[in-house]
Order: structure tokens, then C-alpha cells, then sequence
């Protein structure tokens, strides 16, 4: 009898710890990966650029005149950086999002090369990577200037002449236009546009993994109505840089959005 009664024991105990790491296994889930924490930076502020159309005199390499004006504080970049963060907030909920404020004029010049392996880069890259290291970004948002046509849009197709790039004013003094809305005629038009680029990259090596342009503009006529008789005059100093905002915001949203849709 004692001997049935000990067996039973131990076929019990044998079903139970054979069952056992299967329960403890249950009981202590394995943990989800950590979402990528990702760092946005901003190089499309340092400057704008007043792009004056010119006559066509001769044979000219440029059709423009161009002049900038360095803007010394971060203003400008601060907006594509909220744009951008919103963005990556409402597609990536869960990443960690870190802002880099950097106003280093070597990063402004190279912007263009900081992504490929380049003599003049090299230190450069060699610093960002060290600073995203030590922060454990895993991928870089990286706004820049893109430079392209000047495309403003009409009723029918559009206008400007030459290229453009990053923000600033494109002024033609010298086409004849017409004010849809009320049949006034003028002369020029003056177009806030932003042009940029958004490049998502591996921060371990900065590999750039997608990139996407933004082109924004906007098309102001002098009329008499604001008094404006010169194209530049079509908008007061506080709506000049109202509508930079606009353009800038507009790109930065729609270029971050695709560069970061799955």
C-alpha cells in the first residue's frame, strides 16, 4: 500500500515539474523592444534670400539678382523644429523625440555634405555622431535647403525664372498681372516660398534611409487697394515674415510626413 502511495507521489511531482517552466515562462512575459528615439535638427535658418528678377539683357548665366540677410537668431529653425516634432509625435506616439538647436555656420555651409563621406565633412560627421551616440538616437531627422526652379503657381500653370533655394522673397517688378477678383491690373508680384528637403538617416552612421522635398509658396500682388506700388511693397514687414512662417510650416509638415510614412 505504501509502496502504490509512493509511485502515485511520484508520477504527480514528475507532471508537475515538467509543467513548471512552462508556468514560470507565462508568468514573466518578455519585455517589448524600446521604441527608436529619434532627433531633429534644423539647418533652413540662418538666412533668406530676396530673389529680384531682372530684364533679360544679353546673355546672363542668372537671370536674378540675389541678396541675404542672415538672421542671427534661431527663430526660423525653431518653427521647423515644432512642425517637425509634431509631426513624429502624431506618426511615432511612442519614440522619444530630442531637439538639436545647433547654430554652428560650418553646419549651415556643409549641409549639403554633412550626410556623405567628404573631406570637408569629415569632422563635422564625426562630432554629430558622437552627439547622437551619447544621446542613443537611433534615427535623425535632418531638415535642410533644397534648390530647385521658382514655380509660382497662377490660374493657369506657373511663373518665375531661375532657381531658388531654402527662405526667402522671389520679386518680379516686371510681369504684367491681373487681379482675378476684382480686374485691376499691375505690375510684378512678390512670392514668400520655402524650399527644403527632409531627410530621415541612421543615426549609428548617418545613412540616409528616405529623403523628401517641400516646396511652398505664395504669390502677392501690389494693388491699390494696400497702397503697394512696387512688387516688394505687396506685403508690411510683419506679414513678410507672417507668411515665411507659413511656407516654412507647410514644407517642413508635408516633407516630414512622407519621409516618415511607413
Amino acid at each position: 500500500m505504501m509502496l502504490a502511495l509512493f509511485r502515485r507521489f511520484v508520477v504527480v511531482a514528475s507532471a508537475a515539474f515538467a509543467c513548471a517552466p512552462t508556468a514560470f515562462a507565462q508568468s514573466t512575459p518578455i519585455a517589448p523592444p524600446m521604441p527608436p528615439t529619434f532627433a531633429i535638427l534644423s539647418l533652413v535658418g540662418d538666412q533668406f534670400t530676396v530673389v529680384t528678377r531682372r530684364e533679360e539683357v544679353g546673355s546672363h548665366l542668372d537671370k536674378n539678382v540675389r541678396s541675404s540677410y542672415p538672421v542671427a537668431v534661431a527663430t526660423f529653425d525653431d518653427m521647423a523644429l515644432d512642425t517637425a516634432e509634431s509631426v513624429l509625435k502624431k506618426l511615432k506616439p511612442v519614440s522619444p523625440v530630442l531637439r538639436f538647436s545647433i547654430r554652428d555656420p560650418r553646419l549651415f555651409e556643409l549641409q549639403d555634405a554633412l550626410l556623405a563621406e567628404t573631406p570637408k565633412s569629415s569632422g563635422l560627421r564625426a562630432e554629430l555622431l558622437k552627439l547622437l551616440r551619447e544621446h542613443q538616437v537611433a534615427r535623425l531627422v535632418l531638415i535642410t535647403k533644397w534648390r530647385d526652379d521658382a514655380r509660382f503657381k497662377v490660374l493657369e500653370g506657373t511663373m518665375g525664372v531661375g532657381k531658388i533655394a531654402g527662405l526667402g522673397f522671389y520679386v518680379d517688378p516686371l510681369t504684367r498681372m491681373l487681379q482675378t477678383s476684382n480686374g485691376e491690373e499691375t505690375f510684378g508680384f512678390l512670392g514668400p516660398y520655402a524650399y527644403l528637403s527632409v531627410t530621415v538617416a541612421d543615426a549609428t552612421t548617418l545613412t540616409t534611409l528616405r529623403s523628401v522635398q517641400g516646396r511652398e509658396s505664395e504669390m502677392r500682388l501690389p494693388v491699390h487697394a494696400t497702397g503697394a506700388v512696387r512688387a516688394w511693397d505687396a506685403l508690411t514687414a510683419a506679414a513678410k515674415v507672417d507668411a515665411l512662417e507659413r511656407v516654412l510650416r507647410r514644407a517642413v509638415e508635408q516633407a516630414t510626413t512622407a519621409a516618415l510614412a511607413d
